[in-house]
Formats: structure tokens, sequence, C-alpha cells
């Protein structure tokens, strides 16, 4: 008997909202300038470090990359999330194991580098 691979269906049903959230987003591209300001950047006058994420999605849904990218710097990672999941869905479906995440400092450090980078990135620029 095969087990159900949940980790894969969520990883899937991830994909099918992403997708779905990216067809809304077409309908709902008119009505971006009646977004509220975040509220993290109202009280201290820093960008948070998701800001520029919904106009990032929005760009996204209308095929804009390049107006992506420039939003939010993270867009290739959210463009990539559905070969992530076909990546995974296929792995499951063959029933390999998963690869062993790094355990080594630096990787972990590197991850929280590029967060902060990020957010940096963001709050020099001003989104």
């Amino acid at each position: 008997m095969r087990r159900v691979p949940w980790i894969a269906l969520a990883a899937l049903g991830l994909a099918l909202g992403l997708a779905l959230g990216l067809w809304a987003a077409t309908f709902l591209a008119p009505l971006a300038d009646l977004l509220p300001v975040c509220p993290f950047k109202r009280i201290t006058g820093f960008a948070c470090a998701t800001c520029g994420a919904t106009r990032c999605v929005l760009a996204l849904a209308g095929g804009h990359w390049r107006e992506a990218f420039h939003w939010y710097p993270a867009a290739a990672a959210l463009a990539a999330l559905p070969l992530a999941v076909l990546w995974d869905l296929r792995r499951a479906w063959r029933g390999d194991s998963y690869p062993a995440l790094p355990d080594s400092r630096a990787a972990r450090l590197a991850v929280w580098a590029a967060l902060v980078g990020i957010w940096a990135l963001q709050v020099a620029r001003g989104i």
C-alpha cells in the first residue's frame, strides 16, 4: 500500500492557492490604489520585511516581471515556487525520501543574511 504524500499534497495546495491568487489579482489590479498603507510603515516610517509584496504579486499576475522584482526582490522565489512544487510531487510520487537539510551554521546564517539584506534594501529604497 502506497503512503499518501501529505507534504507534497500540501505543496500542491499551496501552488494552486498561489495560482488562484494570481488569477484573482488580475481582476483586483485596478483596485491596487485602494489598498491600505502598511501599518508598520505608517507607525515607524520604515518599510517592513514584506513591504512591496502585495504590489509584487499584482505585477506578477499582470506578467510584469521587472516591476515585480522592483517591488520585492524575492519575486524570483515566488516565480520558482511552481517548479519546486512539481519537483516535490515527482519526488513524492517516486517514494524518494526528502534530502537532508544542511546542518551548518553558515547555511542558516546565509539565509538570515539574505532576508535581512532584502529588508535593508527595501528600507534603503523607501518602498
